[in-house]
Parts: structure tokens; sequence; C-alpha cells
């Protein structure tokens, strides 16, 4: 398609996209039928016309795999301390396909049209107000600003923008950055390792919304760093004369590694034991890693990992109930005098303590306690900002 119909057609679409998301109320099937061809539009649309980025794709894709890998390793080593939860996303076959299909057509739709608009309006990158824009657009095209009216209080404003509106900002800033240096490549693997992660774990880190906020912003801040800073170039990019050594390769995969311990990849999860129950087996600050067990394998006796009312409990099996071909589980804690009253589904169960290592998880609860500290003190500033914005207005009108 010729630059000049792209340059006219493609903010149709732009605007198509947010009408859809922000005006007009798709219902049943529409809503998830009718989105993706527009997405898929902008794609077909902006893709013959983008032309090679400042730097190859290949050069930034190595910084950026580790940025998102980090992403996803700070808020599951949060979820270590703050706990985790059941990931909101449906887990069968097909819901999974058609979450990705949503997920993936509107990524490839977003980014290239994102790589388009850059291309053309920013000639350098000096051109921070053009950057600044093209930010602030994908921004309005990716929060609901229709909630704004539902809004009815300062705390609640202030929750939507501090949750919701700076973090999105904050991200489609670094993607409209990536997409300066290395093209729509760059942001399209940024967006599947850091969002894709969540459509597929079944269990995901449960973060207080002011934490989530912190991270949010966190992220987009260190990969600013890493992608600004020459030395990190040096570092993740050789040139043909260069080789890279071990203490290269430990820099490169560390963060795999590390990501692939803490969110179950190679089969063992680790968990902080936060509570006394069952000492003196365990203690507050172990650290026990579980793996994934199939119920005809465990047996009284075992230390397991399940999900429960509270979060995940590690309980003995105190004995094993079948029931009309189901399995149930019986637990105890070792310092318990009764067994719990609730027997655990075979469905709710994580899997079976296999390694326990002492004390090294004290600093995950010092760091929960620190961090659900910060954010009962920031909930509270809001709070009393929230009164004053009410006062002043009250006293005002």
């Amino acid at each position: 398609m010729f630059p000049k119909t792209a340059k006219t057609v493609l903010p149709l679409l732009l605007m198509l996209s947010f009408i859809l998301a922000n005006v007009i109320k798709l219902g049943g099937t529409a809503a998830y039928l009718v989105p993706p061809v527009v997405w898929i539009a902008m794609f077909i649309i902006s893709y013959p016309n983008i032309r090679a980025s400042i730097f190859s794709s290949k050069k930034l894709v190595p910084l950026v795999i580790i940025i998102a890998t980090i992403s996803i390793f700070i808020r599951n080593f949060l979820g270590l301390a703050v706990g985790f939860g059941l990931s909101p996303y449906v887990m069968s076959i097909y819901g999974l396909l058609f979450n990705m299909y949503f997920f993936l057509t509107k990524t490839l739709g977003f980014e290239y049209a994102r790589t388009f608009i850059v291309q053309k309006t920013s000639k350098t990158v000096q051109s921070f107000t053009s950057l600044l824009g093209i930010s602030i657009l994908f921004t309005l095209l990716n929060v609901n600003m229709a909630r704004i009216s539902y809004i009815t209080g300062g705390l609640e404003l202030i929750k939507y923008l501090s949750s919701e509106l700076l973090p999105v900002f904050a991200l489609n800033l670094f993607l409209t950055y990536l997409v300066f240096w290395g093209g729509a490549a760059c942001s399209i693997i940024f967006i599947i390792i850091s969002k894709g992660y969540y459509y597929l774990a079944p269990i995901i880190p449960n973060l207080p919304w002011t934490i989530e906020s912190i991270v949010s912003v966190l992220i987009p801040l260190i990969g600013f760093i890493v992608i600004s800073n020459s030395g990190i170039f040096a570092v993740y990019v050789t040139g043909k004369k260069e080789r890279i050594g071990l203490k290269n390769v430990v820099q490169i995969f560390s963060p795999l590694i590390i990501l692939f311990i803490t969110t179950g990849i190679l089969g063992l999860r680790p968990l902080t034991i936060v509570s006394g129950s069952m000492q003196p087996t365990l203690n507050v600050g172990d650290i026990v890693f579980i793996a994934k067990t199939p119920i005809s394998e465990l047996s009284e006796g075992d230390i397991i990992a399940y999900l429960g009312e509270q979060g995940v409990i590690v309980h003995r099996i105190h004995e094993i109930i079948k029931h009309e071909s189901k399995n149930f589980i019986l637990t105890k804690g070792d310092a318990n005098k009764e067994p719990d009253a609730v027997p655990v589904d075979e469905k709710s169960i994580i899997g079976k303590v296999v390694l326990t290592v002492p004390k090294i998880g004290m600093l995950q609860l010092y760091i929960r306690d620190l961090f659900l500290r910060i954010s009962n003190k920031v909930q509270e500033i809001l709070s009393y900002i929230s009164v004053m914005l009410t006062y002043i207005l009250v006293i005002k009108y």
C-alpha cells in the first residue's frame, strides 16, 4: 500500500479502535471478533511501509529479552513476599488459543502502527515532543477512558491515575523508545514476554495496587537505563572481532536462570514459609521447593503446597480420602493439634515439598513487611490528599 494511503487510513483505524473500546460497547461474540479485525487491518497497512530502524533489531533483542525477563522476575520475587493468586484468564486449550489470538493481533496491529507513525514523525532522538505525543496517543488507545465518568471521589481518581493511567503511559513511552531504535520487532518481543507470560501462568503474583503501580513504572525506567547505557551495549552487543567471555555469559543468562527458578518453569517452585504451623519441621523464613506431583504419587506424611482460601498453604498430608471416584486430602500442620477443617481437592494441589533451605527466606519476609508498610503509608497519604481535595472543593464551591 502506498505511504500516502497508509497515512490516511491508519488514523481512521486508530480512531475506530478507540471508539470500539470506549464509545461503542459491542456485546457477545462481536466484542471478541470485531476489534482483532481492526488490529489486523492496522498491521496489513503499516507493515509494507516500515523501513529499516536505526539499530538492527537483532542487536537490541537480547537486551529486550533481559528487560522483559527482569520485569517478570521482579513481580514473582515480590509475589514470594506478598503472595500469589489464581490467574483471571481461562486455562482451557480453547480459552488459551482465543486469548492468545486476541492478544497477538492487538500487539501486532498496535506496534506496527506505532512504528509507522514514529518513522514518519521522528527523524532524530531529539524529537522528544513527537515521541511524547505518540506515547500519549497509544496510552489513550490502551486505557479505558470511559471509567473516568464513574469516578466519584478524590481517592478513586488518584488510584485510577497511579494504577492505570501512569503505568500505561510509562510502558508506552518505553515501547515508543524501543520502536525508535529497533523497530516493531523489539517492542513486540518485549510485550509478548512480559505480558504473554500472564496469559499462560495458572498462578500469578497477587500484588497490592500500590506496589503494582510502583513496579509498573519502575520496569520502563529500568528499560530506559539499560537501553541508554553504552556499557550495556558493550556487554550484550558484540562486534565481529569481539568475543563473549564467561562474565558476559553469566550476565546474559543469570536473569533467565533466576526467572526459571522463581516461576517454576524448571519444575520447581520456591515458597517462603510465613507461619509457624509446621514447626519444628518448617520454620518462619525457610524456603521450600515444590515439585508438581500427581495425587497418585502422594502418600500420608508427605508435605504438600496447595491453594487455600487465604493463599498458598504448606501442610502435611494427614489422610487421603476417596469419595465417589474423587480424591480429597486431609492436611494438618505439625504444630497444630487437629487436622485442617476443610479437605483439599486434588485440583488445588500445587505440588510436593522436595527440598528445604532454612532461613534464607527471611529477606523476602523483610521485603514483604517493608512493602506492606509502604503500601499502607501510601494509602494513608492518598486518603489524606483525597480528604483535603474534597474539603477544598466544598469550601470553594
